[in-house]
């Protein structure tokens, strides 16, 4: 209760709410150290876990599992370093990582609580439901787990789980750096620098959050660099994702049908070479060298609408050939002049990304798939469709794997972005009702290539 400010009796009070709540704290903590005397650690949990899952090897008669090395304490875990014995790989224990988190978080109702967890209580005559809401959060609490491997098998245990939803500030970046997601690490957030990686492939089942990450990289590119940045937007949803960029500057072209697409990433092919007699002209070998600012971004969603095996007719094959030979030129020679492509697919199937795209794209990022096939589509290996159901969990890949929480970017926060940059005329070459452009006609295209 509250106590007027010369009630006499309020000091005694507040003195023994606190005498009661440390000697109560104290037991507490007594008797969990007690209990935890008898609870096996992490390190020897792994260890039989490992045993238990049949990953070991007989050596000279005698069975040997995984050897503990070392151990590191982080602000967000606590990472185990093992010897592998001979005879066994890392995609062995891979194969085993869900074992091993559960394993991990078998609690057996005994609580992981630390002094550290009872200094942050407030000494006051709400201590007890203080300690109820500690005990409920850490009830709650599960430990997650991430393996890798550098000739000792590395894993993390983070003492909390991923946050499953992450807002984004949308800070000033100089370069070309985008916004990823929030690592498990503390206060640690990714960004792709499309300057040291310039080509992407995307990959995630419907409502996953690929279609929000690809929002925020170009409301993010329009926010950072509105000066310097040029997109073509190839939306094959019939124009659900991109429709609010019409008539923003930055966007050179924007496409909705296949037809449009052609169109579209002809007239990108086009300035690319361009920029590449450009280029030659200076005697320079690349856009840097060059001190050309500008960047041309290509992104596709949905790229399996241009897939030929799904043609129909052979004129449609036709087309989609044509498209998918542009998109493999800007992949195999955009690079150093300037051209960037992204192409996200929530269908991975072998034949969907162009194979000179998937050489030519040594960056990842992959939500939650269907299926180990589809995983290996996108990152050449599974994991992806063992991702949690949370909405913008995703692996992404370069030279090594992170899992991250993507930020979720809301419609407000994208039309704030680029309202100040759409242009008051409309576009008259589009039809905003069926997203078809005025005076295109079939088959009439520079670049041909004749159908085998």
């Amino acid at each position: 209760r509250d106590y007027p400010i010369g009630y006499k009796g309020k000091g005694v009070v507040l003195m023994f709410i606190e005498i009661a709540s440390s000697a109560a704290m104290g037991t507490f903590l007594l008797y969990l150290k007690f209990k935890n005397e008898n609870v096996t650690n992490d390190a020897d949990k792994i260890q039989k876990i490992a045993a238990n899952c049949g990953l070991s090897v007989k050596e000279g008669g005698q069975v040997k599992t995984i050897q503990l090395l070392r151990r590191s304490k982080r602000k967000w875990g606590v990472e185990y370093a093992y010897r592998i014995p001979l005879g066994l790989s890392f995609k062995d224990f891979e194969k085993e990582k869900e074992r091993l988190q559960d394993g991990l978080n078998n609690k057996k109702s005994i609580f992981d609580l630390s002094i550290q967890d009872f200094k942050q209580l407030k000494l006051n005559n709400s201590i007890v439901q203080q300690i109820k809401e500690l005990l409920e959060k850490k009830k709650k609490l599960r430990k997650e787990v991430e393996l890798s491997y550098d000739g000792l098998l590395k894993i993390r245990v983070y003492h909390e789980p991923l946050p499953s939803k992450v807002e984004y500030e949308f800070p000033e970046i100089k370069g070309w750096k985008v916004p990823i997601g929030q690592t498990r690490e503390l206060n640690n957030f990714l960004y792709h620098n499309f300057e040291e990686i310039p080509h992407m492939v995307v990959g995630g089942g419907t409502r996953n959050g690929k279609s929000n990450f690809l929002n925020l990289l170009i409301s993010s590119l329009i926010s950072n660099q509105c000066d310097n940045v040029l997109f073509t937007l190839i939306d094959l949803k019939g124009g659900i994702e991109f429709c609010d960029y019409e008539g923003v500057k930055q966007v050179k072209k924007i496409a909705y049908e296949p037809e449009q697409a052609l169109e579209a990433l002809e007239s990108a092919y086009n300035d690319m070479r361009d920029m590449q007699s450009k280029l030659r002209r200076m005697r320079k070998k690349k856009v840097q060298d060059a001190n050309i600012p500008q960047r041309h971004f290509v992104i596709i969603d949905e790229v399996g609408e241009l897939n030929p095996q799904e043609a129909v007719t052979k004129e449609e094959r036709y087309l989609k050939e044509q498209c998918q030979t542009y998109m493999s030129q800007i992949a195999r020679l955009g690079a150093g002049l300037g051209f960037r492509q992204v192409l996200a697919t929530q269908y991975p199937t072998g034949d969907v990304i162009p194979r000179q795209c998937k050489q030519n794209s040594d960056a990842k990022l992959c939500f939650r798939v269907r299926n180990a096939t589809a995983s290996r589509v996108v990152l050449d290996e599974e994991g992806a469709e063992k991702l949690p159901l949370i909405k913008g969990r995703a692996i992404y890949q370069t030279v090594e794997k992170k899992i991250v929480q993507v930020p979720l970017i809301k419609d407000e926060k994208i039309r704030e972005i680029i309202e100040p940059h759409i242009n008051i005329r409309p576009r008259k070459d589009v039809d905003h009702e069926k997203g078809n452009r005025e005076g295109t006609k079939a088959n009439e295209y520079s670049f041909k290539i004749e159908p085998a």
